[in-house]
Parts: structure tokens; C-alpha cells; sequence
């Protein structure tokens, strides 16, 4: 999560109108930016599992079935 003290800038982004309104009738239009920022902040996280994945199989070699699916139960319960 951003820091309270965290500056932010402002972006310019396109995205399908549709899921744009979807966003906006959920979030409302103030909490628009901070969905935004959330999915992004999400997206790389998912993006930096992935690396740390990928370097453990350069190094050691592809994850077993069993680590996998200790992963993701983690993954699972993690919002809960």
C-alpha cells in the first residue's frame, strides 16, 4: 500500500469504456483513481510473484506439483 505521505502524479490512461463505467458504478466517481491504483498496484504484484518464480526455476529447476499447490492455497486463504 502507498505511504499517507506517498506524492502522486497524474497519468493519462485509455481504457475500454466499459470497464471504465463498471469501475465508476461501483467506486463512484472520486473513488475512481483509487481503484485505478489499487489494480495497479495489484497487477505488479502479481508481475513480481512471477519473476521470483521464474528465477527460482533458472536456479533450481521448475516447482513440484505439491510446492504449487501449497502456493496456492497460500494464495487462497491470503484474503481471508
Amino acid at each position: 500500500m502507498p505511504q499517507p505521505a506517498d506524492p502522486t502524479v497524474k497519468k493519462s490512461v485509455t481504457l475500454r469504456r466499459s470497464l471504465a463505467e463498471e469501475i465508476e458504478s461501483r467506486t463512484g466517481p472520486r473513488g475512481f483513481s483509487r481503484f485505478v491504483d489499487q489494480a495497479a498496484e495489484y497487477g505488479l504484484a502479481l508481475l513480481k510473484a512471477e519473476e521470483i518464480v521464474a528465477d527460482h526455476e533458472r536456479r533450481v529447476g521448475t516447482l513440484s506439483d505439491e510446492v504449487m499447490e501449497e502456493a496456492r492455497r497460500a494464495w487462497a486463504d491470503d484474503g481471508e
